[in-house]
């Protein structure tokens, strides 16, 4: 089980969101949901990683 504290996640969520929007790019709300249940222990990033290649024809 997944240890996810809700209240420490908002501000290095905003600061890492902060060092994307600086590199021009954006965080969707499907990307924060995303996080959230990679957080929570729903997901890996490797189910992610995996889908992100499907998805661009590399897997």
């Amino acid at each position: 089980m997944n240890n996810f504290n809700q209240n420490a996640y908002p501000l290095p969520m905003e600061n890492a969101e902060a060092s994307v929007r600086m590199e021009g790019y954006e965080v969707t709300p499907e990307m924060r949901e995303q996080c959230e249940r990679i957080l929570r222990g729903e997901a890996t990033l490797a189910d992610y990683l995996k889908r992100l290649s499907k998805a661009a024809g590399r897997a």
